[in-house]
């Protein structure tokens, strides 16, 4: 049985085309393009969040809220700088689970 008023979430995978960035950079760099792109009051309601990140491979999962997943999408391809650094967010797959989303990618 699930809560009534549980966030229901999305996974996206991403890889990140450009310079290599930490994890901390990454993070900062999406929440303000995040915060650019849907203002502070949309992006409450997005739920955007960095799950993981692994900087030798450049990928990483995000989790949103699930009626949202097609803005973060649109979100993620118009990026083409993180902190002053080009660099581009390419989404892969995207799924409801964690597990599913790692198993799909071949992880």
């Amino acid at each position: 049985m699930t809560k009534a008023h549980a966030q229901r979430k999305r996974y996206v995978l991403f890889e990140v085309k450009g310079e290599a960035a930490s994890e901390d950079e990454l993070k900062h760099g999406l929440y303000a393009a995040a915060m650019k792109f849907f203002g502070e009051y949309g992006a409450s309601f997005v739920q955007l969040k960095l799950i993981e990140y692994d900087a030798k491979g450049k990928t990483g999962i995000l989790r949103c809220e699930r009626s949202k997943i097609d803005e973060v999408l649109g979100f993620l391809a118009l990026v083409s700088e993180l902190n002053g650094k080009p660099a581009r967010i390419v989404a892969k797959r995207t799924s409801g689970t964690i597990n599913k989303l790692k198993e799909k990618a071949g992880e």
